[in-house]
């Protein structure tokens, strides 16, 4: 058994997130979820409008 990864994880770019998280409700829309491309695009605000620390 492969041991675990406990490095800590490689810090995101907002923009990079946001980008992910708009074409994932792109194609939550396309495949008839609308719910969860609101919530998704919900996320991808409140991740723009997070301030960097």
């Amino acid at each position: 058994m492969a041991p675990l990864d406990t490095a800590r994880p490689t810090p995101v770019s907002p923009l990079l997130l946001a980008d992910r998280l708009l074409t994932l409700a792109q194609d939550a829309d396309r495949a008839g979820y609308p719910r969860a491309a609101d919530k998704l695009v919900t996320a991808m605000y409140a991740v723009l409008a997070t301030r960097p620390h």
